[in-house]
Formats: C-alpha cells, structure tokens, sequence
C-alpha cells in the first residue's frame, strides 16, 4: 500500500490575500468605490474555484513571492476549507455590489465590514472562521464537506 503524502498550503500565500482584501476593501469604502468590492469578489471568486489566474495568487506567486517580500510558510493543512471561506467572502461580496449598485450603501458596506474584519483576525489571530464552518459542517456529515482537520 502505498503511503498518503499530507496535503499541505502554503499560508504565506492565504495571509497575502487576507491582506489584499483588507487594504482593497478599506480602498473600497473611502473612494466609494463598487468597482473595487466587485474586483475582490472576483478575486475570491477565482481563488475559491482554485483557478491558476486568481490574481490574489499571481499576485502572491509573481510579486510577493518572487520579491523576497515574503517566504513560502507551507504547512499540514486542507486547502478546501480556505476555499469554502473564500467563496463566502466573495458572496459576500458580491451582494454588497450589487446593494451597492442598487443605492443601498448601508446593507452594502456592512456586508464589504464583515468581509473586512474577519479578514482582519484570520490575519492577526489566525482563526478562519470560514474555515470553521467547513469542518463543523463535515462534523455534521453535510455532503460536499469531506475533509476532516489535519492533525500534526
């Protein structure tokens, strides 16, 4: 039987798009500016997808990366509960467009301050509270949640 190799990700990478969303998203809300929460959302959107043109990931791989501003952190870990929250982030964020769009700036941008500020303490303290939900929701047994945690 051959041996399972543990799935690891890189979250220097998942930190640079924490980061980018919380600096566009503020960005955002001082220019009043739908086209750059529309942007983010796409940009969830591709990563959530694991698409090879998210441009949090090229932006992470070809700049942050190649620079030296930052060194690869790759650690055990399921990239499917990263995603999970990634595409909340983006639905998220895709409501306040278009709440945004419709001249309904308040459910808008306190959407885009959610999104914000649980960037901010997956950033900070390291809790993904998207993540969380995925592994409560593989806990329940809900089909589609099949990765359990990864323990070292």
């Amino acid at each position: 039987m051959a041996a399972i190799s543990p799935r690891r990700v890189d979250q220097t990478g998942l930190k640079t798009g924490q980061a980018l969303t919380i600096v566009l998203l503020i960005g955002a809300f001082v220019l009043d500016s739908w086209v750059l929460v529309a942007f983010v959302a796409l940009a969830q959107l591709l990563g959530g997808l694991g698409s090879s043109y998210a441009p949090y990931r090229l932006i992470y791989q070809n700049i942050v990366k190649t620079s030296g501003i930052a060194q690869a952190n790759i650690q055990a870990d399921n990239p499917e509960p990263h995603r999970f929250a990634m595409l909340v982030g983006a639905l998220f964020n895709s409501i306040a467009t278009l709440a945004l769009l419709a001249s309904i700036s308040i459910i808008g941008w306190a959407l885009v301050g959610i999104v914000v500020a649980l960037a901010n303490l997956n950033f900070w303290l390291n809790f993904c509270l998207g993540c969380w939900m995925y592994y409560q929701f593989n806990r329940l047994g809900i089909p589609g949640f099949t990765r359990a945690p990864i323990h070292d």
